[in-house]
């Protein structure tokens, strides 16, 4: 019994708690930006002058004053009607949550950390979703008592960007229980925009964050950062010793940062990168990862300046 307990203890260090968020994302039309670009980009004259070149080129190719005035009217009407069009924006919300959703899923199948922190999470019953969903209806909250279950809510905004290259500008707001917000923006293809927004998300929630205690073994061990609680970076490895000191720590030995590598910068330790990366190892030594040998004295390289993490 004792060594299951042990077991279990030891499988929840490194573990980052898990934030339920609602999976339904209320999305909120902006201005257009591509039609307030294309009245206010060129002043009247700029745009008078823009027109009769066309008119001027349309009549060197062979047609009337009147004709190249019907075209050039034509064009317009064509290239409104499509705008028009594409701006119903039927739907877009839908498009736009799903593949938020979608794309934070494959970060988490791509990069496969230990525990999964942003879980999207329905507090509706189940035959409420199926119900709102053959109506062709987004998926609402069926009673308000079930909120308390969420530790966040997203809502989002969106709006057809100025170049008018069929990109559009989104931009996601985080509401935690407390009422802190975190924003995002990003901008491309309905397609594809959301990617970015998923990606910085990603980061910002399951990158390690300090202190954070990770099983050695036998024993455990607390990544501490530097002094602000992040990953370091002096100019003299003998800088970070006296850092870690300060925090009543110590720099990580070859083991150590051997097994941090391992846990990774997404479940709990720190990925240190190749061998471009030099990390204090002691107040004359680097541990340089994936080169010839790990070890390296101060005295043999050129550029003494280093990550480091401080543990204890």
């Amino acid at each position: 019994m004792r060594l299951l307990t042990l077991l279990f203890l030891l499988s929840t260090l490194a573990s980052a708690k898990r934030l339920d968020f609602w999976p339904t994302i209320p999305f909120i039309r902006g201005a257009d930006l591509c039609q307030y670009q294309n009245a206010y980009g060129q002043t009247r004259s700029e745009y008078m002058q823009e027109m009769v070149g066309l008119a001027s080129q349309l009549m060197y190719s062979g047609a009337y004053g009147s004709e190249a005035l019907d075209m050039l009217v034509t064009f317009q009407s064509l290239y409104e009607r499509n705008i028009s069009l594409a701006q119903r924006g039927r739907y877009l919300d839908v498009t736009l949550e799903n593949t938020f959703r979608a794309y934070m899923d494959q970060y988490y199948r791509d990069l496969k950390p230990r525990e999964k922190v942003i879980s999207f999470t329905h507090i509706a019953p189940l035959v409420s979703i199926v119900r709102a969903l053959s109506n062709n209806q987004r998926i609402g909250i069926t009673r308000e008592d079930l909120i308390g279950d969420l530790d966040y809510m997203i809502y989002g905004s969106y709006s057809y960007a100025p170049s008018c290259r069929g990109d559009i500008l989104v931009t996601l707001t985080i509401v935690g229980k407390d009422g802190v917000t975190k924003n995002y923006v990003g901008q491309g293809k309905p397609n594809v925009v959301m990617s970015q927004i998923a990606s910085k998300m990603f980061e910002d929630f399951q990158r390690t964050k300090f202190p954070s205690t990770i099983s050695m073994g036998a024993r455990n061990l607390t990544i501490l950062g530097d002094l602000n609680g992040e990953v370091g970076k002096v100019q003299h490895p003998r800088i970070a010793k006296m850092n870690c000191e300060m925090l009543g720590a110590r720099l990580p030995s070859v083991r150590e940062y051997h097994i941090i590598n391992s846990y990774g910068s997404w479940s709990g330790g720190v990925s240190l990168g190749n061998q471009a990366n030099k990390w204090a190892l002691s107040a004359d030594d680097l541990f340089i990862p994936e080169s010839n040998r790990t070890v390296w004295s101060t005295s043999s390289v050129n550029d003494r300046s280093c990550y480091y993490i401080c543990v204890k």
